[in-house]
């Protein structure tokens, strides 16, 4: 057996198991996996029996304030050879390999932690995925009420109005104020030029709130910048959050109810790290 990133050859072959695992459309994913902005070769992995690829992984660089680290994402293992123990003599290997490049942190988002547990992993956060409770909502329920036995006292008065749209912001100034709230605390991930490549690639509109922004991607917000919790959220009926439970609570996400979607794992890694899903690996 042999461990290493993929060659260029390799590449349908690696895409194809991935496909297969996860139950992808392979001509999908094929136009996304060779065009997105992140794709290296060099930072996807494969536990090899002679020429066939038997398990892989993908691995990304991130950086925090407190250092470098890799993310893991898309492990599989080819079906007929699952349980193995082939997933974990490749993420070892991996691992390895990162910590003596200087990449020594590691972390992952997962369904069930036992695997990882088992090479050091601990759960350091969850991602959760709820509706958000809009104050003009709020103001709508609690606003006057008529004597409903009566008819002829409806009150006349108009509901609450929903906040003003916010204004668009461009690219320069989406950067800068991610830039600036990711400098105010060394757990939150750094963008490069390369990952703000990424970011772009998936055409993101970002919209004024505050000193932030809200970045709604119908109706699902995965990033919202901020410096302080803020009760009326400018964003349509039904918008619900997506991402960790630990940034919601900081910047005050209103969830009327949350459902537990993933386990944040992490290893060698000093507190709780902070990022978007909009950065999920």
């Amino acid at each position: 057996m042999e461990i290493r990133p993929i060659r260029a050859g390799e590449a349908e072959s690696f895409l194809r198991l991935l496909c297969d695992v996860f139950g992808l459309d392979f001509g999908r994913a094929h136009r996304i996996f060779f065009t997105e902005p992140m794709f290296d070769l060099n930072r996807k992995w494969a536990l090899l029996e002679g020429d066939e690829i038997l398990s892989i992984l993908t691995n990304v660089s991130l950086e925090f304030g407190w250092g470098k680290a890799i993310g893991i994402a898309g492990v599989a293992t080819r079906i007929d050879r699952q349980n193995e123990g082939l997933a974990s003599k490749l993420l070892e290997a991996v691992l390895a390999q990162a910590e003596k490049d200087g990449e020594t942190g590691a972390l992952l988002f997962a369904k069930a932690p036992t695997l990882y547990e088992r090479a050091g992993f601990q759960v350091m956060d969850q991602v959760i995925r709820g509706p958000i409770d809009r104050a003009s909502e709020r103001s709508e329920i609690r606003g006057p009420r008529s004597d409903i036995s009566n008819p002829k006292s409806v009150n006349p008065e108009p509901r609450a109005q929903s906040p003003e749209p916010f204004k668009i912001l461009d690219f320069q100034q989406v950067q800068d104020r991610y830039d600036h709230w990711s400098l105010q605390n060394p757990n939150r991930l750094r963008r490069n030029d390369r990952r703000w490549g990424y970011w772009r690639w998936n055409l993101r509109v970002c919209t004024e709130f505050e000193d932030g922004y809200i970045c709604s991607e119908a109706g699902l917000v995965r990033e919202c910048v901020v410096s302080h919790p803020v009760d009326s959220w400018p964003l349509p009926a039904g918008a619900e959050w997506l991402g960790l439970e630990s940034l919601a609570n900081e910047i005050g996400v209103p969830l009327k109810t949350k459902d537990h979607e993933l386990h944040l794992m992490t290893r060698n890694v000093p507190s709780c790290p902070q990022m978007f899903m909009t950065d999920q690996f």
